[in-house]
């Protein structure tokens, strides 16, 4: 086969431990990257192009490197400029920009102001559109799919990552198991074109610096456990372990996740290309369609038709001590959530009889799962009460099970904040005192007899502080092992590395499940991301809040043991409060 000559695409992942405008290129127009501001506010929906009155043009500017940093001026974040980064582009990623750019010590290729606000360095993005490190650069994430990319599950212990495809003598010395049999040249197919040429994948980096000298037996132990680390004595390995160098990135254990681009076929063989750059035989990967179909409900629009009564008061549980608060039960129930978590509620129809009466009609089952919001009406037949939702149909309450959300005491009037009941592992969103969305959720599994089978979501009041379309998480579980996931997407960080996002890999929501993380389906992810601040620019791949206090407020929190009565803490665990 012909050696090709790979695009240097750098692979500094932001890798993060989990503690727990489709914009693409049009090769039709790819030699003229200018436009008017209104030329690109009409090809590219949602970014704000008012350019200043001495700028004009508008480019349109393209990510040549796997991360290109936006920072709020013409400067690095990392130098003592004082730039505050504000976000970042994945590689591939088009946005609009102003001419011309400004050059600096910093920069000498110049920064790019950005329609949407910020600054790229020439450095790690391009105006020509016809780059190949943005022509061959991996598909962008699809913004408008719970799942952004497709995925893959690694089914053997041991698969290697590679840097660049390998002939079947060079695999051998990562993969012993082709020694024993001649490989395969009829590849399975992925039901996609046959594709004849090898793709651009990430560059090879310069091998790590040799170890030092260790004792001899440990140096034997180690030398084997990394010629193998997966061997039977051994127990199973920590991520560092499989770490690799050169051409390989690392060996993967069963059940790591990978996100994928395409699949081609080189040296006799077919392979997949991962979003990072990387290649991995692509007979050790299944594809993972998503183990889950739940969404929740949007209490918005045409699914909102009957208007809310007056909101109850609002009781503090402690008698007037500043904090969170909860709605007074014994009010009407106008803005209060339910949820249906067994088989069997059924909406109902409440009509005048004709007597002077009312009767009840039985309609359809309502969806196991699913969430109604309250209006405050009631209606009571034969002695049986009846409650009205926002979608016009009525229930019986017995049936289902109220949310308890705690309400903090200075929520503003339009305020977007998220409750977290790690108790009846639900989650509403409001606007004010307004719910807005619900669903069920998957907050981390506990045991407290066994610290290293117990993953406690923290309860608290936090802020959203950084949104990333996806990113990958990572991590050494004792009673687990290491597991990897590539591309976890619709992440929101509230708390160090405990985040709210998708989780495609389960179907246990209203259980508890992650490692501290709030799991949530990817359609239930991608909506609630696209609502909670700090929003996300059109093309950018992620964000961080400009203010302590700018992202929505997330309330976590659960109810006392049995028998105990827990002090409702002011809210001051959350940045900025």
């Amino acid at each position: 086969m012909r050696l090709w000559q790979f695009a240097s695409i750098p692979a500094c992942a932001l890798v993060l431990l989990e503690a727990c405008d489709k914009t693409r290129h049009d090769p039709s127009n790819a030699n003229d990257a200018s436009t008017t501001a209104a030329d690109f506010d009409a090809s590219a929906e949602g970014v704000n192009a008012k350019a200043a009155p001495e700028r004009k043009l508008v480019l349109k500017l393209a990510a040549a490197s796997f991360v290109a940093s936006v920072s709020d001026q013409p400067g690095w974040p990392e130098s003592d400029a004082g730039a505050r980064r504000m976000g970042y582009l994945r590689n591939g990623a088009v946005v609009g920009a102003y001419d011309p750019p400004i050059k600096n010590e910093d920069c000498k290729e110049g920064w790019y102001e950005l329609v949407e606000g910020g600054y790229v360095c020439g450095k790690v993005a391009t105006i020509d559109l016809t780059n190949p490190r943005v022509k061959l650069a991996p598909k962008q994430p699809d913004r408008d799919a719970g799942m952004p990319y497709r995925y893959g599950v690694n089914v053997v212990d041991g698969t290697p990552l590679y840097r660049r495809v390998l002939n079947a003598d060079d695999r051998r010395k990562f993969e012993p198991h082709l020694s024993a049999k001649t490989e395969d040249e009829t590849p399975r197919s992925s039901g996609e074109a046959e594709k004849d040429e090898e793709p651009p994948l990430a560059n090879v980096e310069d091998e790590a610096p040799p170890p030092r000298r260790q004792s001899r037996d440990k140096h034997d132990r180690d030398r084997d456990r990394a010629k193998d680390p997966f061997r039977p004595d051994a127990g199973r390995p920590q991520l560092k372990e499989l770490r690799g160098r050169g051409v390989l990135v690392r060996k993967m254990a069963r059940g790591f996740t990978v996100a994928l681009d395409r699949d081609f076929k080189a040296a006799n063989t077919r392979w997949w290309r991962t979003t990072f750059g990387f290649a991995v035989p692509f007979d050790r990967i299944v594809l993972q369609g998503g183990a889950t179909k739940h969404v929740g409900n949007w209490f918005t629009g045409e699914a909102a038709i009957a208007e809310l009564l007056p909101f109850p008061s609002i009781v503090d549980p402690d008698g007037g001590a500043e904090g969170d608060a909860s709605i007074d039960t014994g009010a009407p129930l106008a803005g209060i959530v339910a949820f249906t978590t067994s088989s069997g509620a059924r909406k109902l129809e409440v009509t005048e009889d004709g007597k002077g009466g009312l009767k009840v009609g039985w309609g359809t089952e309502l969806p196991r799962r699913s969430a109604v919001l309250l209006t405050g009406r009631e209606a009571t037949i034969s002695g049986v009460k009846y409650q009205q939702t926002v979608a016009g149909f009525w229930v019986h309450l017995p049936e289902l099970k109220i949310a308890k959300p705690q309400i903090p005491s200075d929520v503003g009037a339009d305020e977007k904040w998220i409750d977290v009941d790690l108790t009846r592992q639900q989650l509403v969103a409001f606007e004010g005192r307004r719910p807005v969305f619900a669903t069920l959720i998957s907050s981390g599994r506990r045991n407290p007899q066994d610290p290293e089978r117990d993953f406690p979501t923290p309860p608290g009041s936090f802020r959203i502080r950084e949104k990333h379309v996806t990113t990958t998480m990572d991590g050494d579980v004792a009673s687990d092992g290491p597991y990897s996931i590539e591309d976890v997407p619709w992440v929101m960080y509230f708390q160090g590395s405990y985040a709210l996002h998708g989780a495609f890999w389960h179907d246990s929501f209203g259980n508890m499940r992650s490692h501290g993380c709030v799991n949530m389906s990817p359609e239930d992810a991608r909506t609630l991301f696209g609502w909670a601040d700090p929003q996300l620019p059109a093309g950018w791949h992620g964000v961080f809040a400009k203010e302590e206090t700018s992202g929505s407020r997330v309330i976590v929190h659960e109810d006392p043991p049995p028998g105990k009565r827990r002090n409702v803490p002011v809210a001051t665990t959350a940045a900025g409060q």
